[in-house]
């Protein structure tokens, strides 16, 4: 009796786990295989709808077959001679499947569509100087698209890229998360102009232009807006890890309103965070509003070459006139040995051109110069903030220092340790 009952178990999950597997192989529409001289491409029903040695044509095919659903690629090195076009409602999986181009997907008018679980690429050993827009998934006027699970390594452009042609043109709900972008020369997660309701969450953005190829780089970035299209908004960047960028920023903003950078960890970063209000043509049509930059931990290198203030909000200056952004909170961030080599404009957080501004319950340390540094803000509050074991760069070491500020600033209950030589206020 305990042996047929055993054998029955047994029976039944071998054949449990056999559905499985029939259940997640008819969960594929379509499926592209490769040897070592042929890539080939199934229907779920085993039809042979392309054969041949051309990665970019079996994709192709493979999209043209599937009006709705998911394609699988199997394990495989896949050349991407050219960007493949993708449609709506389609998912594209990856099984230990790696794609290598300059530009991979196009996503363009389309709605619906996710990209999971490959390794993208350049097709170099080692990543060149940015040319151009390119990037190895590109979005152009979609929505509701979703990346995830994705590696994206040794590119010298853009990993995700949304951009748009026309004012006419927008890309929104859009979900950029739990990829890793590694060992790449500009730009991990570029936002274009005219993209709303973004989520970048989860990811992982290690070794930023570390040869020192190119002036700028980014781990995530917002373009620059004008006054011939709208700015981004509601651009959540949440929950990601950003390491080692030794030339420029983790996360960078150009132009954006309601824009959300919380719980971020950023080490051994130039510039952790940046907000700032520029434009393409130098014209500024609007005050930008709504930036909230909280719970963030930010670890600095004291010992490196010109490193930068930790987190930077900045409006506009057209001109003479001072283009303020409105209702900013920097709050419950963690900031260490952040050390800043400028001396005018120096600081752990730094406030230039702001309005209905707080700054609250921050903790600060380590950190070179000023812990905090107020230029032109108006009605400001700064209370519950500790600076402590302050490091002297240039003169006397200063928990907060306010430089031509307007009216109605606010200081309460901050904290300063014996190193702080010259507090301020």
């Amino acid at each position: 009796m305990v042996c047929l009952v055993l054998g029955l178990s047994l029976g039944t999950a071998i054949a449990s786990a056999a559905d499985t597997t029939a259940d997640e192989g008819s969960n594929y529409t379509v499926s592209i295989s490769k040897d070592t001289t042929t890539t080939s491409v199934h229907t779920k029903d085993g039809e042979l709808i392309y054969e041949g040695n051309n990665d970019v044509e079996a994709i192709k095919a493979a999209v043209n077959a599937v009006d709705e659903g998911s394609i699988l690629i199997n394990s495989g090195t896949y050349m991407i001679s050219s960007a493949i076009e993708l449609k709506s409602n389609i998912e594209l999986v990856g099984k230990d499947a790696v794609l290598r181009g300059y530009s991979i997907f196009n996503i363009t008018d389309a709605t619906n569509v996710t990209i999971r679980g490959f390794e993208l690429s350049d097709p170099d050993e080692a990543y060149l100087p940015v040319v151009g827009d390119v990037g190895l998934i590109k979005f152009e006027n979609s929505n509701n698209c979703l990346i995830e699970d994705n590696t994206f390594t040794n590119f010298r452009s853009y990993g995700v890229y949304l951009d748009v042609s026309s004012p006419s043109y927008t890309n929104e709900e859009i979900t950029i998360r739990n990829n890793e972008f590694l060992d790449f020369g500009y730009a991990g997660v570029m936002i274009g102009k005219q993209s709303n309701n973004i989520y970048v969450e989860d990811n992982l953005f290690k070794d930023i232009n570390t040869r020192k190829i190119n002036v700028n780089s980014y781990g995530v970035a917002v373009a620059k807006g004008g006054s011939s299209y709208k700015y981004s908004e509601y651009i959540y960047i949440r929950n990601n890890h950003i390491e080692n960028n030794p030339v420029w920023e983790g996360i960078d903003s150009h132009g954006s309103n309601n824009i959300y950078i919380e719980d971020n960890t950023i080490t051994d970063v130039k510039i952790p965070i940046a907000v700032s209000h520029s434009t393409s043509d130098g014209s500024y049509p609007e005050t930008l509003h709504d930036v909230k930059i909280t719970g963030n931990q930010i670890q600095g290198y004291t010992n490196g070459q010109k490193q930068d203030s930790g987190i930077y909000v900045i409006g506009g200056h057209g001109g003479a006139v001072l283009e303020p952004i409105s209702r900013v909170i920097v709050s419950d961030n963690t900031i260490r040995d952040v050390n800043n080599w400028l001396i005018s404009d120096d600081g752990a957080i730094v406030l230039q051109s702001v309005e209905k501004a707080v700054v609250e319950n921050n903790d600060i340390s380590g950190v070179g110069g000023t812990g905090i540094n107020l230029e032109n803000a108006d009605n400001t509050v700064v209370k519950d903030n500790s600076i402590k074991d302050m490091k002297p760069i240039s003169g006397a070491t200063q928990g907060l220092e306010i430089i031509s500020s307007g009216s109605n600033l606010t200081f309460e209950n901050n904290n300063f340790d014996e190193s702080v030589e010259v507090p301020g206020v």
